[in-house]
């Protein structure tokens, strides 16, 4: 049997029709699928009236709630004022105890410079600095001029049994509950006082350091060469408080 070709032709006119309707179609419904100009302008204002709502929002947080906070506790903080290197006398009327019921009276310490630290066993500025201090006595241990005393108000049987303490080999002493003299009072501790022959605060220290640093023993040995007794008047001086007593 004999195919005529003019009848094949004729039979797939039709199906080519068919698929090229069919890739039009699906071309269309392609293009269809992207959204016009106007759908992406709507898109993109809303997203930015969304982005300043929030903007807005995270302002309005921060100026109404977060702003005023703020400046609530800045104005809370207390400030204590500089330590500046002004000599006053230093207070030895008390006493306190040392490891084994060790008795020490301050008094003894008068005409002797004296590293005096205020410390406790919770803070931790006291605890870090507090082998530091062990490092010094032992650098002037031999040197009856020079005096290193950690004082802390808390009991003796909390500070002996404190494992710190003992390991840090610093002089600690307890008050035993008697008053801390006022002159050693300060707003935070660790505080450290350094005195003089003359019985002078010569340099005061709020806040943890290393005393075993060699700056510091050059400072000591600095005050070691100075009088121990208090500069006499001078004759301008005598004189014009003569002529002030004088009726």
């Amino acid at each position: 049997m004999v195919s005529n070709p003019s009848i094949e032709r004729t039979s797939q006119r039709p199906l080519r029709a068919l698929c090229a309707a069919a890739h039009v179609e699906r071309s269309a419904s392609l293009f269809m699928r992207i959204p016009p100009l106007k759908s992406w302008l709507i898109f993109s204002a809303g997203f930015f009236c969304c982005f300043v709502s929030v903007i807005a929002l995270l302002l309005s947080a921060y100026y109404f709630w977060a702003k005023p906070m703020l400046d609530k506790k800045l104005k809370q903080i207390h400030l204590a004022p500089p330590d500046f290197p002004i000599q006053q006398p230093a207070e030895f009327d008390f006493a306190a105890v040392g490891k084994n019921a060790t008795p020490l009276n301050f008094a003894d310490y008068r005409g002797r410079i004296v590293v005096l630290n205020i410390w406790a066993t919770w803070c931790m500025p006291c605890m870090a600095e507090l082998p530091s201090f062990g490092k010094l006595a032992a650098h002037y241990s031999g040197d009856k001029d020079v005096a290193v005393i950690c004082l802390s108000q808390e009991s003796a049987d909390t500070i002996f049994k404190s494992r710190g303490a003992l390991d840090s080999e610093a002089p600690v002493f307890s008050l035993s509950g008697h008053p801390l003299p006022s002159i050693y009072k300060t707003d935070s501790i660790p505080a450290t006082f350094v005195i003089d022959k003359r019985g002078m605060i010569v340099f005061k220290h709020v806040g943890s350091t290393d005393w075993s640093h060699p700056s510091v023993i050059k400072f000591i040995d600095s005050l070691k060469q100075m009088p121990n007794y208090s500069p006499e008047p001078t004759a301008a001086g005598a004189g014009s408080s003569a002529s002030r007593s004088t009726p």
